[in-house]
Order: C-alpha cells, then structure tokens, then sequence
C-alpha cells in the first residue's frame, strides 16, 4: 500500500471525501492546498538524490517511490493584492513550473501527470481514437459557414453546437445547445473561430463513466426526465432526474480502458449516451472530470473505487 501525497485546494469535497476513506484505512497521506504554498507549505529539490521535499508546520515528507500523487486540481498560489502584475506573473509561473516538474518526474503513479492530461484533454482527438471502436456521432469542426449549412441539412436540422473547451461567461457555463433554423440565419458568425457541431443522437439515458486502473463504473442518469437536462444534464434538475449504478457492457469497458491507456491516464470520466437505435454512444473524455455528485446522488460508493485506485 503506497503513501499518497494530495495536491487540491482550499474546501475540495472531493479530497475530503478521499481523505476520510484514507483516515479509516489508516494510509499515510500528505494534502496540500496549493494556492496556499507561500504561506503554509516549503518545497525543495535537490539534484544530488532527485527528490522533492515538501513540508508545512506538522509534517515533512520526502518524494520517493513510495508515494502515489492524486494531482485532483493544483491553483495557482495567492498573491497579495499590491504585487505587480508582471511579478504576478512570474510567480504564478514559477510555482506552475515547480509542480509539473515534481508531478512529470515523480517515480511512483501520478493521477494524473500534466503532460498526459494536455494530451488527453482534446475531443478531437479522442473522436479520432474512438472511430471504429465504438459509436460516436458524426462531428464537424469548421469555420466554413457553408459547411454548417451542409451539416445542417444532411440530418435534416437535427444537430447540436459544445465548446471544445469548458467556458464561463459572466459567471454561466456554456452548455450544449440545439441548432436552431432561426440561429442558422447567423450562420455566418462561425467564420470568427472553427466551431464543433455533432448530429444530435436522440437518448434514452445518458451515462457517466468513471474509469480507474481497476474499475469501469457507470452511472445511468435519467436526463430524458426533465425539460431543463433534456439536451444537457449538465443543466441539473436533481429533483427530477433519477442516477443509478447501472452494469456496462464488456465493449464499453474495454473501450474506455483502452482510452485511458492510449493517453496514459489512471483516471477519467467519460460521457455517453444510450440510444434504443444505436446503444452506446461515445461523447468525450475528461481525465479530471468531477465523481462526488454521482456518489451523493445515486448512492454508490465511488470514493472507494477512485481512493483505492491511489494506494495500489
């Protein structure tokens, strides 16, 4: 059983979660919040044994193999307000640096390491690897406004418009939405940047994967339910929306091992959806995709799963 060092920050539930599991167990675990580095934390390396050291007022603990490291969300560090921004920048750099450097080197498992996570973190490129091993929807990214049209009307209006990159605007998340034919009119407004548009796939349910070295696990979530998750559970309705364990079928859970193979990741949350006409279908990878919420809401214990996956 390994030690495991946690870097968060400040009121994660999900490292609480992790750190009472830990606490029962009796694993050695060191968590660090790192936006409070300056103020709380040191941290060293040293070429002559290639180790990091990191310490606070209670404890010191030196990097070698046998310490796992959950990278769950590294912050970049608080600043005081009168600093400049170009040493703002340097220091947030720095700091950015000196934890990917520990997390790229480091000899024991990394959940996940920053350069596997860059990799990994494309839907593209996930799209590319998952054709031909399992459904996925057709998917155009361009900023041809003729090539929407076209889109458009191959499935006869029926598509959907996402970011490739999570966004907040004026504090809102911007979710999949349908296309509209009135907003089609603008359909010039893609010339500005290359946009991502897939034909809508009709759902019964949608599905949340998550996916550790040792567990598959699938969450059903009954987004059809609801007008407001209809198009996206992401716009969550908990009232009204039903989440359950549900057991998946051997061709997806060999697919999404696959795929955490492919990018060398040791933990991911994946998207499907599940079609009467066409089963599972593949939306995308995120290699830090959130887990607490499924657990609170469906009653199973992913806390488990994700802990134990960090101490093997």
């Amino acid at each position: 059983m390994k030690n495991v060092l946690i870097l968060t920050y400040d009121e994660d539930p999900h490292a609480d979660s992790v750190s009472k599991f830990f606490d029962k167990k009796g694993v050695e675990y060191f968590r660090v919040v790192t936006e409070n580095l300056a103020k709380d934390y040191k941290i060293t390396f040293e070429s002559n044994d290639s180790l990091y050291k990191i310490s606070n007022n209670e404890k010191k603990i030196y990097l070698d193999s046998s310490w796992n490291i959950w990278n769950r969300r590294v912050m970049n560090p608080d600043n005081k307000k009168n600093m400049p921004k170009s040493l703002i920048d340097i220091v947030v750099d720095e700091s950015e640096k000196t934890w990917d450097g520990l997390l790229a080197s480091h000899k024991g498992k990394v959940v996940n390491r920053p350069q596997n996570h860059f990799y990994a973190n494309n839907k593209i490129d996930q799209l590319k690897f998952a054709s031909g091993k399992i459904k996925i929807p057709d998917t155009i990214v361009t900023n041809d406004p003729s090539c929407v049209e076209e889109f458009y009307e191959k499935h006869k209006g029926n598509i959907c418009f996402k970011l490739q990159k999570g966004t907040v605007i004026d504090e809102k998340f911007i979710y999949t939405n349908k296309v509209t034919k009135e907003q089609l009119k603008n359909v010039d407004l893609v010339s500005k940047h290359p946009c991502l548009f897939q034909e809508y796939v009709d759902k019964e349910f949608e599905v949340r994967v998550v996916a550790t070295d040792k567990n598959i696990t699938g969450i059903a979530i009954d987004s059809q339910n609801s007008e407001i998750s209809k198009i996206d559970f992401r716009r969550y309705d908990f009232d009204n929306v039903k989440y359950e364990h549900i057991n998946l079928p051997d061709n997806v859970k060999g697919f999404c091992s696959s795929l955490l193979k492919n990018y060398g990741l040791h933990f991911g949350a994946l998207d499907f959806i599940y079609s009467k006409e066409r089963g599972y279908v593949f939306l995308e990878l995120n290699p830090n995709g959130q887990w607490l919420w499924l657990e609170e809401t469906s009653g199973y214990n992913l806390t488990k799963e994700v802990a134990e996956n960090l101490i093997n």
